[in-house]
């Protein structure tokens, strides 16, 4: 008789033994394990993807304030380190949200139709939704009252002359697009919030730099006491302090370093972002630059015309 025809009842079934439990285990914790690696993964790019957004949003405020004023928000003059904030001149992004009268930019959807303003609603020294980076530790942590993680692009070298936010510079969309090219020249990127602790030497910080901040870089990073914590602490001001920044430093790249007259700085890009920095090109679109990009393809990218690399004048 064949064996499919033999009758089963009677037979011993055999039992899991050692070895299949162990794989079973094994199975077990390496799904667990895929999964708990998973969830920041996925909870970072759901924060680099918000970050993105913040950004495409101040492009489209940016490209509305040209059509209405046929050039961009103007940095007239530059915030020193004893300058109160209320009386400083207005950084890009007050200037923005006062052209526009609004509360803040989350509503911005393109680059053609602003929405319906709501004058009286601007904000005043006071967190805006929008400004802060979620990949922003110190920013996310409530450590100022308006903090800001995007600042504005003034140049390639630390007198930051060359650039779309240079000092005293009035240049349009349209100007930008006929020399470099809008795609090609940077607008705004983030920077990470300073700590609110003075003496602390870390990457969120910056150190005070007496006379003028030049072209070889900050001074070795010993002295403690010359550190201050306040970096990005305010989204008001037209400062180094919080609201612009330069290419002398690579992304991510440290220490930070601010004249004490707030004219010349070595004031980076820097994010919490794993793979790199967020820029805002003028054109709108948002990259991802990572801190191994070529400095001079980086300094070009901050400068309209010849990069500033040389010694900036006493």
């Amino acid at each position: 008789m064949r064996d499919e025809l033999i009758p089963t009842y009677g037979r011993t079934r055999r039992g899991l033994t050692a070895l299949d439990v162990v794989v079973v285990l094994v199975i077990i914790a390496v799904t667990v394990l895929i999964l708990l690696l998973a969830v920041p993964q996925g909870r970072e790019q759901a924060r680099l993807v918000a970050c993105r957004r913040n950004l495409g949003q101040i492009g489209f405020a940016l490209a509305l304030y040209d059509e209405m004023n046929q050039k961009l928000p103007t940095v007239s003059a530059l915030a020193g380190l004893d300058e109160p904030i209320a009386t400083s001149a207005p950084g890009p992004l007050r200037t923005l949200l006062d052209a526009l009268q609004l509360p803040d930019l989350t509503e911005l959807k393109d680059a053609r139709t602003p929405p319906e303003a709501r004058p009286g609603l601007v904000p005043g020294e006071a967190p805006v939704p929008g400004f802060v980076c979620p990949s922003d530790p110190n920013a996310t942590a409530g450590l100022f009252t308006a903090p800001i993680s995007y600042r504005a692009t003034t140049g390639a070298g630390p007198s930051g002359n060359d650039g779309a936010f240079a000092p005293g510079r009035v240049i349009s969309l349209q100007a930008i697009e006929a020399g470099d090219g809008l795609s090609y020249t940077a607008a705004f990127s983030e920077r990470l919030v300073g700590d609110n602790q003075g003496n602390h030497v870390t990457p969120f910080n910056y150190q005070i730099v007496g006379g003028v901040v030049s072209s070889t870089g900050c001074p070795a990073a010993s002295d403690p006491s010359a550190w201050r914590g306040d970096a990005g602490s305010s989204w008001t001001s037209a400062s180094f302090r919080s609201t612009l920044y330069n290419h002398a430093l690579a992304p991510s790249g440290h220490p930070s370093c601010l004249a004490l007259d707030g004219k010349t700085a070595f004031m980076g890009a820097s994010s919490g972002h794993v793979r790199g920095v967020n820029l805002l090109h003028c054109d709108g679109s948002v990259t991802l630059v990572r801190p191994s990009i070529d400095q001079k393809v980086w300094k070009d990218l901050a400068s309209i015309g010849p990069s500033d690399t040389r010694e900036p004048r006493e």
